[in-house]
């Protein structure tokens, strides 16, 4: 575990990076600096500040990337957002991408 990384409930979560959190959920992991995931199963937020809300097997790997819920969707650019849906993708500094089943 990180330093003042927490675990609040669930199973199978991880929280690895500094002042990182898992809420919930099943085989969680938070491995970024300040990174959190809420709940749901299978998800990842790896960037610095990153987060996934909830959803099954969604990453956020940017920095201050976001991934609200859905599934298999990634963040992947800085200060990017993915609001939900399917294998979605967004890459893209400063871009959003929700409610469709494609990449943007």
């Amino acid at each position: 575990s990180g330093q003042y990384a927490s675990v609040s409930g669930g199973q199978f979560n991880t929280a690895s990076g500094d002042t990182a959190s898992v809420s919930g959920g099943i085989s969680n992991t938070a491995s970024g600096q300040y990174a959190s995931v809420s709940g749901g199963q299978g998800n990842t937020a790896s960037g610095d500040r990153s987060s996934v809300s909830g959803g099954y097997s969604s990453t956020a790997s940017g920095s201050e990337a976001s991934v609200s819920g859905g599934y298999f969707n990634t963040a992947s650019g800085s200060v990017t957002s993915v609001s939900g849906g399917q294998s979605l993708t967004q890459n893209k500094n400063y871009g959003w991408t929700g409610g469709t089943f494609h990449t943007l």
